[in-house]
């Protein structure tokens, strides 16, 4: 059995869906420089190759801990951007070190499930 099967009909915007948004403080990109690339599965590193494309942008590497795709004005592949980038400050297991929240706070079961079913879309 593949990923898609044990996955069922749950596509990566429905998991996307239970994320709740995050408040971001204006301007802070800390998180885009200073905590690395995030990983990505690889439908989602298709989604980003897609969004560049479609904008005849290149795809860029990696240096140290800055993601490629950060700008002064922030985040360059915001609607496609992976779901590490998603959670981080959603949680209490990935808070904000500046201290911008979500309305709510992920509750560590549904985290738990958000990773459960990440999970399924690596296979």
């Amino acid at each position: 059995m593949n990923g898609a099967e044990d996955r069922g009909a749950f596509t990566l915007d429905d998991l996307y869906a239970m994320i709740p948004e995050m408040q971001c403080l204006p301007g802070c990109t800390d998180c885009c420089r200073l905590f690395g690339v995030p990983s990505r599965t690889p439908e989602e590193d298709a989604r980003i190759r897609d969004y560049l494309y479609a904008q005849e942008r290149s795809i860029l590497p990696a240096e140290g801990t800055r993601c490629p795709y950060v700008s002064e004005a922030g985040c360059t592949i915001y609607p496609v951007r992976p779901l590490t980038c998603r959670l981080f400050g959603t949680s209490p297991t990935v808070l904000c070190p500046r201290g911008a929240r979500p309305v709510e706070l992920l509750h560590e079961d549904v985290e738990a499930e958000i990773h459960h079913r990440y999970r399924l879309f690596w296979r």
